[in-house]
C-alpha cells in the first residue's frame, strides 16, 4: 500500500504551486528590478501552459516592460549564414 500525503485530495495543485514559486521569473529583463513584493518589487507574474511549454506573463511596475517568458522543454535555433 502506498502512503498518501495530506494534500492528495487536492491533486496536482501543491506540486504545481511549488514549481511556480521555484521557476517564476524574479527580475525584469528590461531594468533588472525585482518583481516580488517580498523583495520590494512592483511587478506581476502569472503562468499558463501551451502544450508542454510553461509561459509566464510578466509586467514590471518600475519600467513598464511587459511580455512573456517561456520555459520550454526544447529550443531549436539556427546560426546566421557567414
Amino acid at each position: 500500500m502506498t502512503a498518501v500525503s495530506p494534500d492528495a485530495h487536492r491533486g496536482w495543485f501543491p506540486v504545481d504551486a511549488e514549481r511556480h514559486r521555484r521557476d517564476a521569473p524574479r527580475y525584469c529583463p528590461g531594468c533588472a528590478a525585482a518583481w516580488s513584493l517580498a523583495d520590494g518589487g512592483h511587478g506581476l507574474t502569472t503562468e499558463y501552459w501551451t502544450g508542454s511549454d510553461r509561459v509566464f506573463v510578466c509586467f514590471c511596475g518600475a519600467c513598464g516592460w511587459s511580455g512573456d517568458i517561456v520555459l520550454a522543454d526544447r529550443v531549436i535555433g539556427h546560426e546566421a549564414a557567414r
